[in-house]
């Protein structure tokens, strides 16, 4: 009995450090740099404002959520639509980081799925605020030759959420008036 229970301990083992090692960022594939520079180019768009750039990134079915529920988007002519409040000119990025950005491959090598923590600022009437700490995942495709976004997805850990938010939507369920 104790040895069939140290072999299936050994197995459950050699399972869970196959299964990360085989799900673990591969950045030494050919694709790396360019699915990299897609992710980037998701957010460095505003920046510039190059709205042609931003729909480029995006697949005719993708699906978006990013913080907030009214930001649910799906197919990129919904998208458009919804990105025509960036146009405001009294908005602009400014500027974004990436940290612990993990890019994992699918075994055919046409798909990419990544996770990070991302920063992302912008200007609104003069006064610069940002997203900070978000975890945003998504997904990308390669398809004719190029990268696209089918899924993007943004939120806060719960114990994460800044406080600003917390009392922005949840002042009047914590004290009705």
């Amino acid at each position: 009995m104790k040895r069939i229970c140290a072999v299936l301990v050994a197995i459950s083992f050699f399972a869970v450090v196959f299964s990360c090692e085989a799900l673990s960022q591969d950045t030494t594939s050919p694709e790396y740099d360019s699915v990299k520079k897609t992710i980037e180019q998701s957010i460095s768009w505003a920046i510039e404002k190059d709205f042609d750039a931003l729909f480029r990134l995006w697949d005719d079915n993708m699906f978006h959520f990013w913080i907030f529920s009214n930001s649910l988007v799906v197919g990129l002519d919904s998208f458009k639509v919804y990105a025509e409040q960036w146009k405001d000119p009294e908005f602009r990025g400014t500027r974004f980081q990436f940290k612990d950005l993990r890019i994992v491959f699918s075994r055919s090598g046409d798909v990419a799925w990544y996770s990070c923590f991302l920063d992302d600022c912008g200007i609104f009437r003069g006064k610069e605020s940002c997203f900070e700490n978000v975890f945003q995942t998504g997904v990308l495709e390669k398809q004719d030759g190029r990268w696209v976004h089918t899924l993007m997805h943004g939120s806060y850990p719960i114990d994460k959420i800044p406080e600003h938010y917390v009392r922005r939507f949840y002042s009047k369920s914590i004290n009705p008036k």
